[in-house]
């Protein structure tokens, strides 16, 4: 099995290429593009409704915040 493994590299280096798996995933990440034109008087984005797990996030910081609040007003 290691003699496979040895065999295995040995002709990746061979191959002479270079082999940074990075290249392409970078490349152009600098590339400065022009900015984009938006006329004026364009309606603004519309507004993001609130979804069923922020509103529960919300409601559980607002049940325990307003006990903490009466266990040490009481």
């Amino acid at each position: 099995m290691s003699l496979f493994i040895l065999f295995g590299f040995t002709m990746v280096a061979q191959s002479g290429e270079d082999m940074n798996p990075l290249d392409q995933a970078f490349q152009g990440m600098f590339d400065y593009e022009e900015p984009r034109y938006i006329p004026e008087g364009t309606p603004p984005a519309p507004p993001v409704p609130l979804d069923g797990g922020l509103t529960a996030l919300l409601l559980a910081g607002g049940a325990a915040g307003y006990r903490q609040y009466t266990k040490g007003k009481g």
